[in-house]
């Protein structure tokens, strides 16, 4: 008797673990998904803000870019600390806009002859402006990277 409950109870559960289990369902393609084109270039000004600029490629256009990068005290962190910054990032194409604004923090890298980054944002962003209505409010995920040489690259995620 215990062979035949056991046999069911296993019979029973191979059955329900497919109405259990639903399919694979793709999620919706992110609104905002952008990186930097090629590398792009940046300068700081008289406040320490940082100034760049360059090409993105990806969703919702491939455009230009200019950001900016400003840590909170003014002064962009030493190697081997962090400080809470904004970044502002503004993609144009002929016909299109799109503003994000973010919030986070920026730590400064120790760069060497192989690794050659010297700061990196990462933080929040809303987009605050944008030519399509549905991209307003939409957030995500955003990294502004300086590097040696004046060198600069930026990445968005709609996550």
């Amino acid at each position: 008797m215990n062979r035949i409950t056991q046999t069911i109870t296993l019979a029973v559960a191979a059955l329900a673990v497919p109405a259990i289990a639903s399919p694979a369902v793709a999620a919706p393609k992110p609104l905002v998904d952008l990186r930097g084109a090629d590398v792009g270039t940046y300068s700081l000004d008289a406040t320490g803000t940082a100034h760049l600029s360059g090409s993105v490629i990806g969703d919702p256009f491939d455009g230009t870019y200019v950001a900016t990068l400003s840590a909170d005290d003014g002064s962009l962190p030493a190697p081997g600390s962090c400080e809470p910054a904004t970044g502002t990032l503004d993609v144009t194409s002929p016909k299109r806009t799109l503003r994000l604004d973010a919030v986070g923090e920026v730590c400064g890298e120790y760069a060497d002859a192989t690794y050659v980054v010297t700061h990196r944002f990462v933080g929040g962003y809303v987009v605050t402006d944008a030519t399509h209505r549905k991209l307003r409010g939409t957030d995500g995920w955003i990294s502004l990277i300086l590097a040696t040489e004046g060198r600069a690259n930026v990445e968005a995620f709609d996550s």
